[in-house]
């Protein structure tokens, strides 16, 4: 039985993973993602709730280059993105009502493993002409000529060989804080007082940054067939708060969080705090060990060892913004392409 060999094979599908392997197979190459996670996206994944849903990671970004833009303001005319206004940072891009959609168009003609550990990749230091062997935990190794991976820093040092000493080193100079995230869903029925002669707040989310409270978003949805309306609530602590509490269990501080978010709603004037429901529909952590980047690479480092076939790719690499991360994987991409 023959073993397929991929022209590349690519780890990890976030925005870097998913702009690598859009680079590539606009150049007909063949390409495999594998990604541990169960859903595409990364910092933009989704958390899907029968009646809730949450971008429990980057809740928006911005965009200068021009093949991420213009992505950016197609998937806008397909509503698949919304344009929001940040009350400092002005213009901004988020889900429409989540990121779940945008991924999809984004990666809806690649070949993707989920729930693909990889343990290890090999290759002889002795001939680097080989193909790659990547192993899967609880599955068949994968191979490939070449190699691009793109998870946060210090998981990438941990899969590269001992001899890819420069690309090793590239990988440790990279620093992130950590980000704990709260996930909310409150039911309001569509009478209660929170909405009478004020139906607009449904059309409009509320943005709070406050106390240990980084950065938070609360989308309205509703159903007149249920007469409900539907409050899906992300908050993220600041990084002091976070790093204080990282090695916590996941269940320790969503209650806390969450009250503190209502005490901080309360000097919001548009809406009766105390019309919510006591009863918390759905309430749930998230811890986010590499988050934000907060130091990048040296740009002199080693990028990509053209002698081996790997490329490295990541926010970490070219700065904290998904536009970056985007950037980084095209040109992890275009780095391991036969230069004409």
């Amino acid at each position: 039985m023959l073993t397929h060999i991929y022209d590349f094979v690519v780890i990890g599908s976030g925005i870097s993973g998913i702009s690598a392997a859009n680079t590539l197979i606009k150049n007909n190459k063949d390409v495999l993602i594998l990604d541990k996670a169960r859903n595409s996206g990364g910092r933009l994944s989704t958390r899907i709730h029968p009646t809730f849903s949450f971008d429990h990671g980057a809740q928006f970004f911005t965009t200068k280059d021009l093949e991420f833009s213009q992505i950016v303001h197609k998937a806008i005319q397909t509503q698949e993105i919304a344009i929001l206004e940040h009350p400092e940072k002005g213009t901004v891009y988020a889900g429409n009502p989540v990121f779940r959609p945008f991924i999809s168009k984004l990666t809806g003609s690649l070949e993707i493993m989920q729930n693909a550990s990889v343990t290890h990749i090999e290759k002889p230091q002795d001939k680097p002409e080989e193909r790659w062997c990547i192993s899967i935990a609880d599955n068949q190794p994968i191979f490939a000529k070449n190699i691009i991976l793109t998870m946060p820093a210090p998981q990438t040092n941990a899969l590269l060989p001992e001899y890819l000493t420069e690309l090793k080193h590239t990988s440790l100079q990279a620093l992130y804080d950590p980000c704990i995230a709260i996930l909310a869903g409150v039911e309001v029925p569509l009478s209660s007082s929170i909405f009478l002669d004020n139906s607009e707040l449904l059309d409009k989310p509320i943005l709070i940054e406050k106390g240990n409270i980084g950065w938070s978003i609360a989308k309205w949805s509703h159903s007149v067939e249920n007469n409900t309306a539907y409050l899906s609530v992300i908050i993220h602590a600041n990084p002091e708060f976070s790093s204080q509490h990282i090695e916590e269990d996941v269940s320790t501080f969503p209650d806390s969080l969450w009250e503190e978010w209502k005490s901080h709603l309360k000097t919001d004037a548009r809406f009766d705090v105390s019309a919510l429901p006591k009863h918390i529909s759905y309430l749930k952590g998230h811890k986010w060990r590499y988050a934000r980047v907060t130091k990048t690479a040296d740009e002199e480092c080693e990028r990509t060892n053209q002698k081996y076939s790997i490329a490295l790719a990541g926010d970490w690499l070219e700065g904290p913004r998904i536009e970056s991360a985007w950037i980084s994987g095209r040109n992890a991409a275009i780095s391991l392409l036969p230069q004409d």
